[in-house]
């Protein structure tokens, strides 16, 4: 998926997902570091449509609660595996 695709799932999906939430003045957008979601397309996009956003530093696991689940279980299949 490159930058254009993902802008295309968000203009599709983004706002819609955000009025089933009753959230759709109120949420905040967050999103990780991948190319496609710092490309300068995807960031003015961004700006007009989704004005609220975490910005999060490139590279920080500890802010993104997937990486640590990712970790472990990563941990847990190769102990599966021994």
């Amino acid at each position: 998926m490159n930058a254009l695709a993902y802008i295309d799932v968000l203009r599709h999906n983004l706002l819609d997902s955000a009025k089933k939430l009753i959230m759709e003045n109120t949420f905040i957008f967050q999103q990780d570091n991948d190319l496609k979601h710092t490309a300068i397309v995807t960031k003015t996009w961004l700006l007009y449509h989704a004005p609220r956003r975490l910005e999060t530093p490139p590279q920080s696991p500890d802010l993104n609660p997937i990486e640590n689940l990712w970790m472990h279980l990563d941990t847990e299949v190769r102990k599966k595996k021994m």
